[in-house]
């Protein structure tokens, strides 16, 4: 899928959202810096109501969390951004291991690269590839990758 702009990407992580959003899910959003994860999160964020004004990159705080409904029952969605790991015993060391086997939430993960070793082998795996200036190529789960 192609996206022309930073609201496409939003537009699409909401379809995508839309799709595949369920309990005990983990997702993993690949891309260098600038290709959009974050606006691509902001659209699936969306699809369980989330204001996207409060969707930020966890860079810092490592994780956020966000609690919403999900087909009328309390939901949580977890946002997770590994760029500074550098290698996964850090994520151990701080034990958000849960993070990436959740209950009753979804787990989404920013820069999987540091952490690959621990990401269970059922995520959805979504790569943004940048393309030019603003256009972006979105490879979702399919032909080839997990859903």
């Amino acid at each position: 899928m192609i996206s022309l702009s930073p609201r496409e990407t939003s537009l699409a992580g909401l379809a995508f959202g839309h799709r595949v959003m369920k309990p005990g899910l983990v997702i993993v959003v690949r891309g260098e810096l600038g290709a959009g994860k974050t606006h691509f999160i902001k659209g699936i964020a969306a699809s369980v109501e989330i204001d996207d004004r409060w969707i930020t990159s966890p860079t810092y705080a490592l994780a956020n969390e966000y609690e919403c409904m999900l087909n009328g029952e309390p939901f949580t969605l977890y946002h997770l951004d590994c760029y500074r790991f550098e290698k996964p015993e850090e994520l151990l060391e701080l034990g958000v291991e849960d993070y990436l086997y959740p209950a009753n939430a979804v787990t989404i993960i920013e820069w999987p690269e540091r952490i690959e070793e621990l990401i269970p082998p059922t995520a959805l795996d979504v790569e943004i590839l940048i393309i030019g200036e603003n256009d972006r190529e979105i490879i979702l789960p399919g032909k080839g990758r997990k859903l």
